[in-house]
């Protein structure tokens, strides 16, 4: 019996071992995946989604969609991140969990004005979504 629990622990931990931070290949738009310099009039966002650790089942196999001004754009999983190069102005950025019966969307507005603008965003404790700047503390 302790064999068995201590095997099962080891499954458990090298299950929980990070992924690399790694680009999306799930993307939808011809924003996503850009190079890391936009083009003249473009501002270029990177959307980074943090690991965590889940007790909800479908979170690790569901997708977490990126919606630009409404638009679907790009897909991530665990501690992917995608690439966007958008139009200068005032951008609406949405995350919502594909498979989620609930509302869990969380988004932010940003002002795109040529300088680059990296974002994270991770489920918080109450099972929404967050979006921040990369660093910031909303934890």
């Amino acid at each position: 019996m302790k064999k068995t629990l201590v095997a099962l622990a080891a499954l458990f931990l090298a299950g929980c071992a990070s992924n690399p931070y790694e680009p999306t290949l799930q993307v939808k738009s011809t924003y996503a995946n850009a190079s890391a310099v936009a083009p003249e009039g473009q501002t270029h966002i990177r959307l980074h989604r943090l690991e965590q650790t889940s007790i909800v089942p479908f979170e690790k196999t569901c997708p977490l969609l990126v919606i630009l001004d409404g638009k679907t754009v790009a897909t991530l999983h665990f501690n992917q991140y995608v690439d966007l190069n958008v139009p200068n102005g005032m951008r609406k950025i949405e995350v919502r969990v594909a498979c989620a019966l609930t509302k869990t969307t969380g988004e932010i507005t940003v002002d795109a004005n040529g300088k680059n603008i990296s974002l994270e965003t991770d489920r918080s404790f109450f099972g929404t979504y967050n979006i921040r700047p990369e660093g910031s503390s909303s934890k």
